[in-house]
């Protein structure tokens, strides 16, 4: 009797502190873990808020250096003839000299002037760049002066030696009368933006990785990512099953707004890590940046399992209590028994 009792204590209190530590145990993980998504989220966008503002900054930089071309006169009057002016050039190689930032600087003139940098040659005629899709569109928006946008060589030069997409800042050349003139191109390497938004792999947002997603939905600088990353990050950026990543940006669609508005920043949860997408100006085209929790993660893990072991040696502390306090219980109720029971036979 007295062993059954002793065997029913021990298995109230063995239940009540197994559900207990199981219970707190779940609730303290699954709160460690939000705060560290959280927390993760927060520095990222912060990190790369800030990092978003240095880029513009940048571009914006360009935006005035080209014009320095495009409001020179010496510029707007060669492009009002046909014929080759030899004035050109060493402006346009004054401005590339003064920033290794640009790679190449291209003008083409309506009335059949064409004249770039020293380092490119074979330039495509006007007529060819119009066919460009939007190129047409653009030149004949009165309220568009520039645009970012990102092309291969291949649809600027007649035989280009490197095939690789830049970004290029597109402006009109305009006149007095504000009739379109000609086009001023600077070519920057892409690479020059991703710069900006990369960060150091001992920082808590470190090895990010940076693409650029272009208007039509083309993820660039990714062929070296594999192929479940790509198709992860495009998972995220589309929003249901007809929806495309050109609809996305068209859209703007948020979900999990970050308070900054959708035309500042759009945010997509995976899996294995956090997808931030900035606009850049007068573009199509968005910055992409993947950041990983695998080094949260593997925090985390470590956590559980020192939190697991806390939790068996907590267990066995409190088996061997529950055994002293039972038989402190039990044996006293035990010992009175047996001598009622003996003083009642006597």
């Amino acid at each position: 009797m007295f062993r059954s009792f002793g065997r029913n204590i021990r298995l109230v209190l063995v239940l009540f502190i197994t559900v207990y530590i199981v219970a707190s145990s779940f609730i303290l993980y699954r709160t460690m873990e939000h705060r560290s998504l959280d927390m993760l989220r927060q520095l990222s966008v912060q990190y790369t808020g800030q990092q978003h503002k240095n880029t513009l900054l940048f571009m914006n930089w360009l935006e005035e250096t080209s014009k320095l071309i495009s409001n020179n006169q010496v510029v707007q009057n060669a492009l009002k003839k046909p014929t080759y002016d030899g004035a050109i050039s060493p402006i346009l190689e004054g401005i590339r000299s003064s920033s290794s930032d640009i790679l190449g600087i291209y003008i083409w003139g309506e009335a059949g002037g064409t004249y770039s940098s020293s380092n490119v040659s074979g330039l495509l005629p006007f007529a060819e760049i119009k066919k460009e899709p939007g190129m047409e569109q653009f030149l004949n928006n009165r309220e568009q002066a520039l645009r970012w946008t990102v092309l291969n060589r291949e649809h600027l030069m007649n035989a280009p030696s490197d095939l690789r997409d830049r970004l290029l800042l597109e402006v009109k050349i305009k006149g007095s009368m504000g009739d379109v003139l000609g086009l001023l191109s600077l070519e920057v390497e892409i690479d020059k933006l991703y710069s900006f938004y990369l960060s150091g792999e001992n920082t808590i947002y470190g090895g990010n990785e940076v693409y650029l997603l272009t208007g039509n939905g083309k993820l660039l600088s990714a062929a070296d990512v594999p192929k479940e990353r790509l198709q992860e990050i495009k998972a995220a950026l589309v929003t249901s099953e007809k929806a495309t990543l050109a609809e996305l940006v068209t859209q703007g669609i948020d979900q999990n707004s970050t308070g900054r508005g959708d035309a500042d920043l759009l945010e997509r949860e995976t899996a294995d890590g956090l997808i931030l997408l900035y606009p850049l100006p007068e573009s199509a085209e968005r910055i992409v940046t993947y950041i990983s929790a695998d080094g949260m993660n593997a925090e985390l893990r470590t956590f559980k399992y020192l939190m697991l072991a806390l939790n068996l040696v907590v267990f066995i502390v409190f088996w061997l209590l529950i055994s002293v306090l039972s038989g402190s219980i039990v044996n006293p109720l035990k010992q009175l028994y047996l001598k009622i029971n003996s003083t009642m036979k006597d």
